[in-house]
């Protein structure tokens, strides 16, 4: 073989990503429908005996067929290596020719395995889906990450964000348990559920030296997430997510909402009884009135802060409405409906406002804060004399919520460093993740492997065993076989 043969198999070599040893040559390159061959075998070199050192004497050839997807097309590439099996008369030691690609036993070459943990990095790939790209089975797939993926928990941050994604593996596993270090967005760990029970164990296991460490717990209004610094980090504050605060007055202006609507469909089926009434007749259907249609459409106009509106005078004919609107008519038409709506929106613009702002000291925010809950107090809507309780019965957390902080953030187009301000915002982020592999997925059955998918996913340098899962480990947690089955005496 000449040079410009060698240059072109390392070239070769190196498009397949197979290491070159130099120890093996290609022998045929074939192309058979949609499969393509690659026929390799050792060089013959007298082989010599790792054992006693005589030399070996070759006992013919094994022939292995071995799965190689490094070129991800319409074609399935297969490796056709051709293993000489030696023999020691000396010692009877019996070996096979070895490839810094193959491993013992396996049906596919080492850089196989790499290349299929990648794809699970992609949370929209369903295990089915990375199975026939890489023409395995789902089955093997699932097995190799497990084997290759057993991601432990991260040291517990200065400032821990918490939160729950909905999973719905079982009853006792509807809602995992996520830790978020908020310094740097990285996930610190997963646990099944969120019960008292549970994280109590969680929490309590972790050496009180680390738990000392950890000085803000960000959560929202859960009882059970308020109470964790002063059960498992002595050190730590609680901080209330400025968020979690503006959705309960979201949550409760849509109530209230609700009831204006329901008050104009009892009015409409009143009006549709009566002109049955009337004309002997049974409509059955109530056509929709406008006030109905804005309530149900158009309730952005008191739930969004006036800053998100995007206004225009661009007029465009609402065929529902019967006539011509732009956002200042749709505003001003919604805020008609009830007496109260103009109110309602000012009180709330007041916590939005305060919310935003930028205090350079702590006595600055409990001042403003106290303010807005006297004013709530004395307010004569009773959505906001409830959201001031609220308020009052967790001011320390929400004070505790105007913290900023130096955090480390990594985007797309950037890497650096900048000062922001405690909440949960970036744990809302993250769980966006967990639901699009639960509908990539359709569903999951298995905690475990959804919890490493997720983490192997979402850490920025996630780590493989070094030493793989063997099979009778991962089998043994797949749950025990069924017993003998007995038939009754039939009488």
């Amino acid at each position: 073989m000449n040079n410009n043969e060698n240059i072109s198999i390392s070239k070769l070599l190196a498009v397949l990503d197979i290491q070159d040893d130099e120890s093996f040559i290609i022998t045929d390159v074939e192309l058979i429908d949609d499969k393509k061959y690659l026929h390799i075998q050792k060089k013959l070199e007298p082989m010599y005996c790792p054992r006693c050192g005589s030399r070996m004497h070759s006992k013919g050839f094994y022939t292995r067929k071995l799965n190689h997807p490094v070129l991800q097309d319409s074609t399935k590439f297969y490796m056709i290596v051709k293993q000489r099996k030696w023999h020691c008369d000396e010692c009877n030691l019996y070996m096979n020719d070895s490839f810094p690609f193959l491993d013992r036993y396996a049906h596919s070459t080492t850089i196989t395995p790499l290349l299929i943990l990648n794809e699970f990095k992609h949370l929209d790939q369903s295990t089915a889906a990375i199975a026939e790209r890489f023409n395995i089975s789902d089955t093997l797939a699932h097995i190799l990450f497990e084997r290759y993926v057993d991601l432990p928990r991260l040291p517990l941050p200065e400032y821990m964000s918490i939160d729950e994604v909905y999973l719905n593996i079982s009853n006792s596993q509807k809602y995992a348990f996520v830790i978020m270090d908020f310094s740097n967005g990285e996930i610190v760990d997963i646990v099944h559920n969120r019960w008292s029970s549970t994280l109590e164990d969680y929490f309590l296991h972790i050496p009180l030296e680390e738990r000392l460490k950890v000085k803000a717990v960000i959560c929202d209004a859960y009882q059970t997430y308020m109470t964790m610094p002063e059960k498992y980090f002595p050190n730590a504050c609680t901080v209330l997510d400025s968020f979690h605060a503006v959705k309960i007055i979201i949550t409760y202006l849509n109530g209230y909402i609700n009831k204006v609507m329901k008050k104009y469909q009892d009015r409409d089926k009143k009006a549709l009884e009566e002109k049955n009434h009337d004309t002997n007749r049974d409509n059955k259907s109530i056509k929709k009135s406008k006030e109905v249609i804005l309530l149900q459409n158009y309730r952005w106009v008191l739930l969004k802060n006036r800053d998100e509106i995007n206004y225009s005078y661009n007029r465009h004919y609402h065929k529902m409405l019967g006539m011509n609107v732009d956002t200042y008519t749709i505003e001003k038409l919604f805020l008609q409906l009830d007496p109260n709506f103009e109110g309602l929106r000012e009180l709330e613009e007041e916590y939005i406002q305060f919310n935003h702002t930028e205090y350079d000291n702590e006595f600055d925010v409990l001042l403003d804060l106290n303010t807005l809950i006297d004013k709530y107090d004395n307010s004569d809507q009773s959505i906001f004399r409830d959201f001031a309780g609220f308020l009052r019965r967790n001011l320390r957390p929400i004070v505790n919520s105007f913290t900023r902080i130096k955090v480390y953030r990594k985007s797309a187009r950037t890497e650096k460093e900048y000062y922001a301000r405690l909440s949960n915002g970036p744990m809302e982020s993250f769980n966006r993740k967990p639901k699009d592999l639960k509908r990539d997925s359709r569903g999951f059955s298995d905690f475990n492997y959804t919890r490493n998918r997720i983490l192997w996913a979402t850490r920025k340098n996630p780590s493989i065993k070094g030493v793989p899962k063997s099979m009778d480990q991962i089998l043994s947690k797949k749950g025990k076989k069924r017993g003998s089955y007995k038939k009754k005496n039939q009488k």
